[in-house]
């Protein structure tokens, strides 16, 4: 839990730059959310993104 999740969310947000098309969002067999993003965080083919695991805990955490 944040204090404050209008700054956090920017925070998040900013300089990522401007979408160049919608997202592609896919659902993998264990139930994990993957963007095929260039620029996207839950890509696992990003170098930057978190590993497998932590994309599995992510998905989780936001599933309504």
């Amino acid at each position: 839990m944040v204090n404050d999740p209008h700054r956090l969310a920017g925070a998040l947000l900013a300089e990522q730059g401007q979408p160049g098309r919608p997202a592609r969002w896919t659902i993998d067999s264990d139930g994990t959310r993957t963007d095929d993003g260039r620029y996207s965080y839950r890509n696992p083919a990003n170098p930057f993104a978190p590993p497998p695991h932590r994309l599995v805990r992510v998905s989780a955490a936001l599933r309504p």
